[in-house]
């Protein structure tokens, strides 16, 4: 994902460096912050798993700390909720990916 987001990071300053079509400028950008922004939720699942595993926990007591802490933010902000859900949705389309990557691959691990 990281490697995405860096090659269309790259490729939108070569097309605006090099004054290609806006077209081609606007999908470099969303390329670049959606790939972006699900290298931050990659990130943040390995993170909250690697903390697990180094705790020697099961994640699935982290992930439901986690729910419930998006539960009182927004509960408590209701300015934030847009961001949460936004965070939600990116971890469930990673979700998605890794899934889906992992059932073509024959991986039989959570």
């Amino acid at each position: 994902m990281t490697l995405l987001a860096l090659c269309f990071g790259m490729l939108w300053w070569v097309s605006d460096w090099a004054k290609l079509p806006v077209n081609l400028s606007l999908f470099m950008v969303f390329g670049a912050i959606g790939f972006g922004l699900l290298a931050l939720a990659e990130l943040f699942v390995q993170g909250v798993e690697h903390l697990a595993a180094r705790l020697s926990h099961e994640s699935n007591y982290y992930w439901a700390a986690f729910v419930l802490i998006i539960m009182v933010i927004a509960h408590q902000r209701d300015d934030l909720i847009q961001y949460l859900l936004l965070f939600s949705i990116l971890l469930l389309v990673r979700w998605v990916i890794v899934g889906t990557v992992r059932a073509l691959s024959g991986c039989k691990s959570h």
